[in-house]
Parts: C-alpha cells; sequence; structure tokens
C-alpha cells in the first residue's frame, strides 16, 4: 500500500465506521466527569478510557497524582485542589521501530451542566441533525474520541507504525487547574510532539492565550443620610471599577504588543462574571449598599504573568483615578480566585517547523484541502505545562461545534470524523511505518 492507497484507505474507513465513531464519543459524553472544585468526578470516566484502551491493546498506565514524586514541590503545582480517586491515564500503542513519538493529551473533567434549560439532557450524548449534544462533547470529549479513533483506524488497517503513540486523559483542568496534565509531565512520557485536542474548530493553534480570574472587593458605608452623614455606596464604587475595566480592555488593545500568532485573529481580552452588592438574599434593600464585589477574566500573551498583569491594572488604576471619584473613596481589594493560566507558544525551531508543515500536508490529505494557516488559538488551556515544563512541543488542534461550558453544548460530527482521519493521516506521517512497504 503507498501513501495515497493509504489514505484512500482511511477514508474508507471512516465511512464504514463512523456508527461506531459516534457511539464513541456518545458513551465518553454520558459518564458524567464534571469538576466541582476542590474535588471532581472523573474517576469514572478514567477507568472507561482505561478499559477501552486496554481493549485496544495499549499498554497502560492508571495512576493516582498523590504517587508522582515531586508534583506538590513543583512551581507550577496549585494547592488547593484535592485529588482523592481521581486518577491520570495514558495508554501506549504501536512502536514497532524507531520513529518519532507523539501524544495526544486531554482533560476528562468538564465544568458543570448549567441551571439553564438544554433542549436535549446535558449527559445524555443525543445525535441529532448532525450535532451530538452533551456537556463536554465539544470540550473536550469529541476530540479524545477523536484520537482514540484514529489509533484504532490503523490498528484495524494494520499498519504497522514505528513510532510509539500515547493517549493520554487527564484530570481537573477546568476551572484553573492542570495539575494532572503538570503530573503527566513529571511521570512521563514525554514524546517528541503533543497534540491537546481542544476545540479549536479544525484550526491549529501553535500558541494559545493565558488567562487568569480575579475578585474585587468593596466596602462602602452603610445607611441612610439622616444626620448628613457621609455615605458611600460599594455598588456604585463597584460599577465604576466595572467601567474602569472596560476602559482598561480598550487602552491594552491600544498599547499592548500583539505576538505574530495573534496579529490576524482575536486579541487577549478582559471580559466580566460576576457582579454582587448588599445582602443579597434580601428581595427588598432599604439603604446603600455596604459591599461589592465583581469577578473578572483577564487574558494575556506568552511571557505575561499574573502578578504582571494585576501590576499593570494597579498602574491604569492610579493613572485614571481623576475621573471616579467613588473609588478615590472606595478603594478595591483584589486577589486571585484561580491559578493563572500561561500563555505559551511551540519553540521556534527547525523541529517545529516540520511539525506544522508535516500538519498542514496531513489536513490536505484528510480534508481535500489545504487547512487554514496556523494561528494564536482564543482562548487559555493547558498546553503551557507542555511549553514551559517539559520537554515536549504541544499544539491545539481539536473539531468543531458550539456552546462550550453552556447550555446545549454540540461536537459537529462532520467535523470529528474528519478530525479522526486529519488525526491518522499525522500519526503516519509524524510516527513512520515499520517494515518494507512502501508508506
Amino acid at each position: 500500500m503507498n501513501r495515497e492507497e493509504l489514505s484512500l484507505a482511511i477514508n474508507q474507513w471512516m465511512k464504514d465506521n463512523g456508527t461506531e465513531a459516534i457511539a464513541l464519543a456518545s458513551k465518553l459524553v454520558q459518564i458524567e466527569s464534571v469538576n466541582h472544585p476542590p474535588t471532581g468526578h472523573e474517576a469514572e470516566y478514567q477507568l472507561y478510557f482505561a478499559e477501552w484502551m486496554r481493549a485496544q491493546n495499549a499498554e497502560v498506565d492508571l495512576y493516582d497524582l498523590a504517587d508522582v514524586p515531586g508534583l506538590r514541590e513543583h512551581t507550577a503545582y496549585m494547592s488547593t485542589r484535592n485529588y482523592d480517586n481521581r486518577p491520570n491515564v495514558v495508554g501506549k500503542f504501536f512502536g514497532a521501530g524507531a520513529g518519532r513519538s507523539l501524544m495526544f493529551s486531554g482533560h476528562a473533567d468538564t465544568v458543570y451542566e448549567g441551571t439553564e434549560a438544554w433542549t436535549h439532557p446535558p449527559f445524555s450524548g443525543t445525535v441529532d441533525s448532525g450535532k451530538l449534544y452533551g456537556r463536554g462533547s465539544y470540550d473536550m470529549k469529541g476530540g479524545m474520541a477523536a484520537a482514540l479513533m484514529a489509533v484504532k483506524c490503523l490498528q484495524d488497517l494494520n499498519i504497522p507504525i514505528a513510532g510509539n503513540v500515547y493517549v493520554e486523559s487527564v484530570v481537573d483542568e477546568e476551572h484553573g487547574g492542570a495539575n494532572g496534565t503538570l503530573a503527566g509531565r513529571l511521570r512521563g512520557p514525554n514524546p517528541d510532539m503533543a497534540i491537546i485536542p481542544e476545540p479549536s474548530n479544525m484550526r491549529v493553534y501553535p500558541a494559545h492565550l493565558g488567562g487568569g480570574i480575579w475578585k474585587a472587593t468593596f466596602t462602602g458605608r452603610s445607611g441612610i443620610a439622616f444626620a448628613g452623614e457621609e455615605l458611600i455606596s460599594a455598588l456604585e464604587a463597584t460599577i465604576e471599577f466595572a467601567n474602569l475595566l472596560r476602559a482598561y480592555n480598550d487602552y491594552r488593545h491600544e498599547t499592548l504588543e500583539i505576538p505574530s500568532w495573534w496579529q490576524d485573529g482575536r486579541k487577549a481580552e478582559i471580559n466580566l462574571l460576576t457582579l454582587f452588592s448588599g445582602d443579597v438574599s434580601r428581595e427588598l434593600q432599604e439603604k446603600l449598599p455596604q459591599t461589592g464585589e465583581i469577578n473578572f477574566w483577564i487574558e494575556g500573551y506568552p511571557g505575561m504573568t499574573g502578578e504582571g498583569i494585576i501590576a499593570d491594572l494597579w498602574a491604569f488604576y492610579e493613572a485614571q483615578l481623576p475621573k471616579y471619584p467613588l473609588l478615590q473613596k472606595c478603594k478595591p481589594q483584589i486577589k486571585p480566585l484561580i491559578r493563572y493560566l500561561s500563555a505559551s507558544e511551540m519553540k521556534n525551531d527547525d523541529n517545529t517547523a516540520k511539525f506544522l508543515e508535516l500538519i498542514a500536508d496531513s489536513g490536505a490529505k484528510a480534508l481535500g484541502q489545504s487547512p487554514e494557516p496556523p494561528t494564536g488559538s482564543p482562548f487559555a488551556c493547558d498546553g503551557f505545562m507542555f511549553n514551559l515544563y517539559s520537554d515536549t512541543p504541544a499544539l491545539v488542534l481539536g473539531p468543531s461545534g458550539g456552546n462550550a461550558h453552556g447550555a446545549d453544548e454540540f461536537l459537529d460530527i462532520a467535523s470529528y470524523e474528519a478530525l479522526i482521519r486529519w488525526y491518522a493521516e499525522i500519526i503516519v506521517d509524524w510516527c513512520g511505518v515499520s517494515g518494507d512497504g512502501e508508506v
């Protein structure tokens, strides 16, 4: 079988096995694996993942994070989580010769289903009109199912892949986690390249944004000024700070140096998440509220730190303070709610350039046309644990879909099937084929 014939065989395999591929993605969605910091419910999912890989003759390592030496002492470890009954799992496939190695690494946990109404139950894995619905279908069980099915495709076709292929499922990525990914880097394996199947909408992201969530709290002076007292509304101070954050967002757009990966894409943003003031348990407030708080998300580029971002915010705050009279009397207290998820990018070297060229060529084989050029992701993820704390460069490449973290989250099935083909082509081109065949 030559290379062109192998691509035709991969395409035909996908046509013949689409039902099985959809069933696997649906099954993964049906296994509830919600992250509830500081704990999480990933165990059942991880056990299923491990058993599926064992059934495909993988060498499987299922381990507790507590058994990883040096994890808790590592500078990148976040100490506010509980990992009882939350194992990581990694499977090793192929490796018949001395080819280059590749890992697909993704997170098992999802955010919770929320309180919004779903058209289809959030853990049903329902398929309707070309979409597979459910929490985690898009972020990121669909991408992980695609990695498993790509391996199975090449196994079924009896292709003797030369290099090792790993599929790793880690716990606790959501809500500022990534300790599971760090544990994987400390325990290994750390192959030549890694792909993170986050939902990239079939775009190749060699770099990703960073981000963190902070809380600003305000304490005013409550009451009713019957005696002429000076009162300070914490609510209005909180609103003024929200407006200052919006101004700071505009300021960053004008002043931040934009790395090349994001020149033509979405820039780092600031988002307001929640705002509370006063006694929210009472329907009727009869006085100015004494307390206020606002949670906000700030993104950053590679090289930026959470401490540096907040220092810059404080400098902007001081410079703009004359425009915000209430903030002069009611200064916020700011603290982080999660770790800062560092932005990162793949090494700028010949090996990365070769891998990105191979990704594009493999995509053309799988998709029938050249994929869009690589760019920087518009979101944060755990890729920094590879790019900053291991020798394995990682890029993001995953399926299309919609409503991540919202009601009616869905995986686009056509993109899922195309991604399986693309992953299979990447494995062949990167890891090579053993023996005397033409492939």
